[in-house]
């Protein structure tokens, strides 16, 4: 009996260790729209350009281990500037578009 439930502990450790092990965040450029209005972020540069869709009031992300592009810029769906940042995306950075369309673009 003794033998059963040190056996069951020890899965049970071992379930718990493997499951901080491989719980690793995926690195993303984030995107959160303040607007109430859909805009579409494009990464422009090389390799790209890169586009992401993100809804009124809601975010997204594009997953990467990399900088990408060499400018952000911000378009309302209709194809309207919001504002453009000349800078890369880069893993852990947050793009936030602005109620008032101002951008701030900040390392997490």
């Amino acid at each position: 009996m003794n033998r059963r439930i040190a056996t069951v502990g020890c899965l049970a450790a071992l379930g718990l260790l493997t499951g901080c092990v491989y719980d690793a965040a995926v690195p993303a450029v984030y995107y959160e729209n303040r607007l109430d209005e859909a805009v579409v972020i494009t990464l422009e540069g090389e390799r790209g350009p890169y586009e992401v869709a993100v809804g009124s009031d809601s975010s997204n992300s594009l997953g990467t281990d990399e900088c990408k592009g060499t400018a952000i810029v911000v378009k309302t769906e209709d194809g309207d500037l919001v504002g453009r940042v000349e800078e890369a995306a880069c893993p852990d950075w947050t793009l936030v578009v602005n109620a008032d369309g101002t951008l701030d673009y900040t390392e997490d």
